[in-house]
Parts: structure tokens; sequence; C-alpha cells
């Protein structure tokens, strides 16, 4: 049974944020909606107690290095793809839960400051994250790196393993995966995506930020849709989504793509529960989801 702050936080989705990228005729420019996401999460979402920032400049964009200061050793680091559509990026939010995630999993975390459609459509983020893990493992080895993304940055992440594994560069130490969106080619199953009762997406809204994204890039490109990708020998996975999704086939064939390649995959899915909903520290489901990562996360690091 769904908590009661699911259902709230579900009922003010679709009445705030289902809306905001999809308005019929009236749409709102992208670089609009995103300056609006962006001081929205500056405003209401403060910044984590001793959670320090540091950038390291990267050829187009930038690799943010956050740090605890919790006295806490560390024993491996986190390399951690925001999403937002590919289109929007919410610091604050995201800094909440790497903070958490960093401090359960005794981590120091990386995150990729990709570029952003539409004014920079693909390849340039998936460009960036690529730049950003190869500056990364240069700088603090390949040996205990955590691999994580929500949302866009989970097609991101997804996407980066199966670069790293046909350029033959190291792969991480484990994968996880919140709300992947990992099929812009929306090969799926037509009826299932039109039925969902998404709180958070619309039809209309998804394909506008993936329109966006793939300005004419081929969507059958393993490195826009991974799940069109060879899936075998890659890291452990664990993937996480809420069955209100527009996106949860995404997971639900990801899960079963790694399993008949024999690969190494868990797949948790939450009733009720709305896009990345472990972004909501409000939320009991959140709460418990963030315990499973710390639980896979630290049976697969070496310490």
């Amino acid at each position: 049974m769904p908590s009661w702050q699911a259902s709230v936080l579900n009922t003010i989705l679709s009445y705030v944020a289902r809306p905001s990228i999809s308005r019929g005729k009236a749409k709102v420019p992208l670089a609009q909606v995103r300056k609006k996401l962006f001081d929205l999460d500056k405003r209401w979402l403060p910044w984590p107690d001793k959670l320090v920032s540091a950038t390291i400049p990267l050829q187009h964009s930038s690799l943010l290095h956050y740090v605890l200061l919790d006295q806490q050793t560390r024993i491996g680091n986190l390399f951690y793809i925001r999403g937002g559509g590919f289109c929007f990026k919410t610091p604050h939010a995201h800094a909440r839960l790497i903070a958490d995630i960093s401090q359960r999993c005794q981590l120091d975390a990386y995150i990729p400051d990709y570029r952003l459609a539409p004014e920079h459509p693909f390849p340039a983020p998936f460009d960036d994250v690529l730049e950003a893990y190869k500056r990364l493992i240069a700088l603090r080895g390949a040996e205990n790196v955590i691999l994580m993304g929500d949302s866009a940055g989970g097609n991101l992440a997804l996407s980066l393993l199966l670069e790293l594994k046909r350029l033959a560069l190291p792969l991480p130490t484990a994968c996880i995966l919140l709300s992947p969106a990992l099929d812009l080619a929306l090969t799926g199953d037509t009826e299932l995506i039109l039925a969902a009762d998404d709180p958070f997406f619309t039809i209309e809204a998804l394909l506008r930020l993936r329109g966006a994204y793939l300005a004419g890039a081929d969507p059958m490109s393993a490195k826009v849709s991974p799940l069109q990708g060879d899936l075998a020998d890659l890291p452990p996975i664990l993937v996480i989504a809420g069955t209100r999704e527009l996106l949860l086939q995404d997971s639900e064939r990801l899960v079963a793509q790694v399993k008949a390649s024999g690969g190494e995959i868990t797949g948790c899915f939450y009733p009720n529960m709305p896009h990345v909903f472990p972004l909501f520290n409000l939320l009991p489901e959140a709460l418990e989801v963030r315990s499973k990562i710390s639980h896979f996360v630290l049976s697969h690091l070496i310490r």
C-alpha cells in the first residue's frame, strides 16, 4: 500500500509538474521552463549541510566534485548523471539525493554538468558525459566506481556503459538506474504507453523533450536508445521505477534483456510511485529505496 505522502505528491505533480511542459498551443519555451525549474529548485530546496562542491573544467562542460565534510572514510567514487529530460537541471534536488547516497555508501561524488538541449542536442550531452567519466578515472582510478543516473541521466548512464565496453575502457563496479528513459525510438507497447496514468509526464511532454534532444538523430542508435544495444557483459545493475510511470516499460524491458544476455540485474518496481520518486525526501518509499541502494552498492565494493 503506497504511503499517504505518495498520494499527496502524485496529486501535486498532476496539477503542477505535468502541465508545465505541455500547454497545447501556448507552450512555454523549454529555455523558459528550465529557468523556472532552476529558480524554484534554488529557492525552495536548501543545499545539503556539509556538502561542498568544486568544479573541474572540461572541453565544453565541467565535472562537479561533491564532498561531504563528515570525517567519514571514503571507499569509492560515485559518478552520478542527473536527469531532467535532457533539457533541464535541478542541482539542489539532486544534491540532496547525492549527499545522502554518498554518506550511506561512503563515496565521494562526481557529477557531469553536461550541456543541455535544445541548444545542445545529441551528441553533446553524451560526449560531455563520456569525457567526464574519462577524467574521473584519470584522476581517481577505475576501481570502486559506482555509476548512477535518473531519467534522462539513466539513459546517458546505460549509453555510457555500452560505449565504455565498445572502447574497451574500464567499466564501473556497479550501476543504479532510477526511472531510466532507455528507448527514444519508442519501440515498446504503444497501448501501454498511452494508457499510463503518469502524474509527472504526458506523452506530449515526452515527445517534446525527445525531439529537442534528438534534433534529427537516429532514435534507433544505441547511443540514444541503449535498449537497442548489446546488453551482455555489463556490471551488476539495480533498476528502480514506479508503476505509474510512462517509462515503466523501459525498465521492465531492460531487466528482461539483461537477464536474457546472462547478466546480473535486479528490478524493483514500486506500486503507484511517480517518476524518479527517490528524489523526494518526504516519501517513506524513497528512504526505503535509498537503503536498498546502499546495500546494493556496499555489497559490490572492495573494502
